[in-house]
């Protein structure tokens, strides 16, 4: 099976994450203030007033020395925010589409695909191409890098890589941010250093060892670009991974373009709203159906099931520190067609609101982890990986009562054995069920225990009857305990 619909993903803010030997040289070379940035303690809260130029020294080289600890958690890929050269911590106003300094070199990013690679692991890296700094390189509006760019030199040909309605100040720029201008991306100059020619970015950095590629605003990049993304990493590696950031319903963007996958974010606000009472249990159930019936298990099973990143609260700031529902949301991930990843941290417990209060520095004192989350986390991972239903498998919707606060899904591969039974209460009373079961190999009468989470479900003919705790979601399988018998031996 392809490894992009086996993918156990762990995203990290780079500055946040780990800090690697060299930071105090950094310190001392002034690469953090530069632009004028300010460096943090690492216990330090990030502040909005700072408009991200706080730097925590997080980089490369301190991924690479907890690589054991992500793989320990069952991890198999690395998603990384952008590490190209910007003012910002973030880096998404990229400058120049080589690493940052503060974040390490080429050498660096080498090494870390190296050892990536070595733990059997996928490194992803963050492509920003819909726009740029507007002190970068190729505008360079604070001249930061001389007098050229298309903001200071009337006859630049770099004028033509921007929407410049009238030279040099009334320019196209993403989000009302002045500070992010544009690419016109339809100039066909600008898509060979970025997508097509031999030496492009989105070949280069693959070509170097790097796996795959998220894209940045894959919204505002429109379909042709995405697939002319997806078409240049294909073609460079053949098993290169591009999935899109798409907020919204993801159906269009399959249909029209090539990408892989989206970052499913329709999935983390269904699941999301429900457990937080905005969604009855009833509109959850359905969307979730419209999705793979509409979509396909095929193209979910390359997404990233979402439910944080960098640019959303964190779980405990979303369903208010409620172990319940963050442990029936991880369930979710790992049942529902597509790829769980995980934010960095949220394996135990850290806290964060909106942004930048999502993004506080890793916290690796153990004794602040809340380890009996954790241990679940790295449960529910290990189950994703061990049951071949929920690595690609088909997937089964099942009927249940409108009123009901139950919901559910059957996820199933050619072996009836391996049919795992997904059921989540949303109510705060014990619930029990009598379900009808459209699934042509139920294997009736034959006992069915939990493997995950905690409930009880009993097989009788074409039914199940189900009862789970309060707030809670489990997920069930046949334990057939026949000695000398094989129910479907011939199908």
């Amino acid at each position: 099976m392809s490894w992009k619909k086996s993918q156990i993903v762990y995203q990290i803010f780079v500055d946040r994450f780990n800090k690697g030997p060299s930071f105090v040289k950094k310190v001392e070379e002034g690469l953090y203030s530069r632009d004028g940035g300010q460096v943090k303690n690492w216990s330090d809260i990030p502040t909005h007033k700072s408009h991200g130029m706080e730097f925590f020294g997080g980089d490369i080289d301190g991924i690479v020395e907890k690589l054991d600890y992500i793989q320990a958690l069952g991890v198999n890929v690395v998603y990384m925010t952008p590490i190209f050269l910007a003012s910002t911590n973030h880096k998404y106003d990229t400058h120049e589409f080589v690493p940052d300094p503060q974040f390490g070199n080429e050498k660096s990013l080498k090494h870390l695909l190296s050892e990536a690679h070595r733990r059997g692991m996928k490194i992803v890296l963050d492509g920003v191409f819909n726009h740029v700094g507007a002190d970068g390189k190729w505008f360079n509006k604070s001249q930061k890098y001389g007098n050229g760019g298309a903001f200071n030199d009337y006859n630049s040909q770099l004028k033509d890589f921007f929407y410049l309605k009238k030279w040099p100040d009334e320019y196209r720029y993403w989000y009302d941010s002045k500070l992010l201008p544009e690419l016109n991306l339809k100039n066909e100059d600008l898509r060979k250093i970025l997508f097509t020619g031999s030496n492009s970015v989105v070949k280069r950095y693959l070509k170097m060892g790097a796996d795959g590629w998220r894209l940045d605003c894959a919204h505002d990049l429109g379909h042709e670009v995405n697939n002319l993304i997806a078409e240049s990493s294909r073609n460079v590696k053949p098993d290169s991974y591009v999935i899109a950031e798409i907020s919204s319903y993801p159906l269009k963007w399959f249909k029209r373009t090539k990408l892989d996958g989206v970052m499913n974010y329709y999935f983390a606000n269904l699941v999301l709203s429900g457990l937080k009472g905005s969604y009855s249990p009833y509109a959850v159930k359905n969307e979730l159906d419209r999705m793979v019936e509409e979509i396909g298990v095929e193209a979910l099973s390359k997404s990233w099931n979402m439910l944080t990143s960098h640019d959303t609260p964190r779980l405990n700031s979303l369903l208010k520190s409620d172990v319940s529902l963050k442990r029936m949301a991880l369930v979710f991930q790992i049942a529902y067609p597509g790829n769980p990843l995980i934010y960095y941290g949220e394996e135990n417990g850290m806290n964060g609101g909106g942004d930048p209060d999502n993004r506080r520095p890793m916290v690796w004192d153990e004794k602040r982890w809340d380890w009996a989350f954790r241990k679940f986390v790295i449960n529910t991972i290990a189950l994703r990986k061990k049951e071949p239903a929920l690595n690609g498998g088909e997937y089964l919707r099942i009927t249940i009562d409108p009123a009901s606060p139950l919901i559910g899904f059957i996820r199933y591969v050619k072996d009836p054995k391996d049919a795992l039974f997904f059921f989540a209460n949303f109510s705060d009373e014990r619930v029990k069920g009598d379900i009808p079961i459209a699934y042509s190999y139920f294997m009736n009468h034959v006992p069915i225990e939990p493997v995950l989470g905690e409930g009880v479900a009993k097989a009788k003919i074409s039914a199940l009857e189900v009862e789970l705790g309060p707030k809670s979601a489990a997920i069930f399988k046949f334990k057939p305990h026949f000695s000398n018998y094989s129910m479907y031996k011939d199908v």
